[in-house]
């Protein structure tokens, strides 16, 4: 029987294929008594090093297939599952209670998970759901089961699943898995990230997909739309077999524009920038025809170890990726760790608000030498390329002006060591805050550029934290309150006479193109699969009736009014 289900886009596509339902096997837990408890610790040390050996293996190949910053992930769980008052506790319980190490295992990794699902600490939530995943295989594992092998599959295969966790997608064979449709999650998710690196369209968010399928179905996946059509009619697989095809075609014409500019009917030229997190993300940016980097995520570089990166290993990750652009801009933005992100050999403290808390910049002021070694190295680095130095998370004039004295005596240093850095750096900031977007005009004096960072500008212009899914319908950069702080940045910039870039998600959203371009943005920076069709669209439009547009926009009351008038302006097209 046909079933037509909604969800999120995650990442562009279109799929006709038979489903594959992956789902768990059903852990059988033996609960009764057991005589022999040193035999049940060696079964939970094996299984426990079988697990590792599996995370080790897939970390490899996500390193490979993905790079460095999207296999960092597993460093977290294997730490996790080294962790040894975790295992203490297990071995404690088969001990005490004489019970089977898969009991004592279960108990313990649930005793975890609530412990840590009841912090305030988002980063700290976040690791339960790490935890089950990585404890769900232990148990497995420890069972004896076979874990489900994405890396497998029949051709033609589409995924459905309640969830995929970074490891499942990790393995998933593009050769024979058109798309994935999951029950939970979001844009923002590990497995929707992983999808778009991978450039294989992807739905989310279904809710209860899984229900529905039993395997073997024929389904359509329009992961342009959200789109999901279990046992489709005949012409429903025509049209959207059509539709596949001219996704495709379209596809091979994007790449015609790689070396072409992204200029507007009426010659208004817009750069296009690419986002990265690590050195082997630069491949993609070439491979799309990207004219430069508007945001370097340094904090993998921080993530990625086990201390803080001295400054030789910083200055080598920079100068790799400037050298790799050949004179192009590369914007690094300086260490971005708090908020959802941490270290774990740094004892940042447990806050209620995290993302209004010590982070980014706040930490790198407080803690100079952390600032002072990346300063020098960003400079010289400057010495093999075109580098733009950013600051992350700016609510004063005060911390601007304070980075900048940290810099001028990093430049003095180096001068008076006799190594070389470009004199005439770019300095500038991320508008992330409202702080920053009301007065962005007298910021805007001291600094050589600006980039808005959307993700957070949304999250505190509308006070709605973007990681809480109970409110995630009230996170929505097409807010007319967001809309207004972008519009100031643009105009505090402009009427200052420097340049604004703008790298959040927003940058890379179609539908939000024409806007941006009205308001006068000079550089969209975004993942580098949507880089291509961002300037097509660009190159379709006409700015003047962009203006028009805005003010149309900035008028209106609500987000759904402005998507509305919006869709009829892009149909127009």
């Amino acid at each position: 029987m046909r079933k037509f289900i909604k969800g999120i886009d995650a990442s562009p596509g279109v799929a006709i294929g038979k489903v594959y339902l992956h789902k768990e096997i059903e852990l059988v837990i033996n609960t009764g008594d057991i005589e022999d408890t040193e035999k049940e610790k060696e079964r939970l040390i094996t299984s426990r090093d079988k697990s590792k050996e599996q995370l080790t293996e897939i970390r490899k190949k996500t390193a490979v297939k993905l790079g460095e910053d999207k296999a960092a992930i597993f460093d977290g769980h294997i730490t996790l599952l080294e962790d040894e008052d975790l295992f203490d506790e297990v071995v404690e319980l088969i001990e005490d209670e004489e019970i089977s190490a898969e009991n004592a295992l279960s108990r313990g990794i649930e005793s975890y998970c609530e412990m840590l699902g009841n912090l305030e600490d988002e980063y700290l939530r976040e690791r339960a759901a790490d935890l089950r995943d990585i404890g769900n295989r232990w148990l497995h594992n420890l069972l004896g089961h076979d874990i489900g092998d994405l890396s497998s599959l029949e051709p033609n295969t589409v995924i459905i699943a309640k969830d995929l966790t970074p490891s499942d997608t990790a393995q998933i064979d593009l050769e024979n898995v058109l798309a994935f449709v999951t029950e939970i999650g979001g844009r923002t998710a590990h497995s929707s990230i992983m999808a778009r690196s991978l450039e294989i369209p992807a739905v989310v968010g279904t809710g209860d997909v899984c229900s529905h399928v039993e395997g073997g179905e024929t389904i359509i996946v329009d992961a342009t739309t959200g789109d999901i059509i279990i046992h489709p009619y005949d012409e429903e697989i025509s049209q959207y077999e059509k539709k596949r095809e001219a996704f495709i075609a379209e596809k091979e014409e994007l790449k015609m524009l790689i070396d072409k500019e992204a200029v507007s009917i009426d010659g208004v030229k817009a750069n296009m920038w690419g986002n990265i997190g690590s050195p082997n993300d630069v491949a993609g940016l070439h491979r799309n025809g990207a004219e430069g980097i508007g945001l370097y995520r340094t904090e993998f570089l921080f993530m990625n170890n086990d201390r803080f990166p001295t400054e030789d290993e910083q200055f080598e990750a920079y100068k790799t990726v400037v050298e790799s652009l050949e004179g192009k801009p590369v914007t690094i933005r300086t260490m971005d760790i708090g908020g959802d992100k941490a270290l774990s050999y740094m004892d940042l403290p447990k806050e209620e608000n995290p993302f209004l808390g010590w982070r980014a910049l706040r930490v790198c002021l407080d803690r100079k030498d952390i600032l002072k070694t990346q300063f020098r190295a960003l400079l010289r680095a400057s010495a093999f390329g075109y580098v733009k130095i950013m600051l992350p998370m700016i609510i004063s004039l005060v911390e601007v002006r304070q980075a900048k004295v940290i810099l001028e005596e990093c430049k003095t240093e180096l001068r008076e060591e006799g190594i070389k850095f470009d004199e005439d750096i770019q300095f500038g900031i991320m508008v992330e805050t409202p702080a920053v977007a009301m007065r962005a005009k007298h910021f805007a004096r001291e600094v050589d550029f600006f980039s808005i960072g959307t993700n957070d500008l949304t999250q505190y212009t509308l006070a709605v934290d973007r990681g809480n899914e109970n409110i995630a319908h009230l996170y929505d950069p097409f807010n007319p309150a967001v809309l207004q702080a972008i519009k100031m940045a643009i105009d505090g910039a402009h009427e200052e006479g420097i340049t604004i870039s703008m790298c959040g998600e927003f940058a890379g959203d179609e539908k939000a193109t024409p806007v941006l371009l009205g308001m006068g943005l000079d550089a969209f920076s975004m993942s580098a699969i949507s880089i291509p069709r961002v300037k097509k669209n660009i190159m379709k439009l006409n700015k003047k009736e962009c203006e028009s547009l805005v003010e149309k926009l900035l008028d209106m009351g609500t987000a759904e009014e402005i998507k509305m008038v919006l869709e009829e302006f892009i149909s127009n097209k």
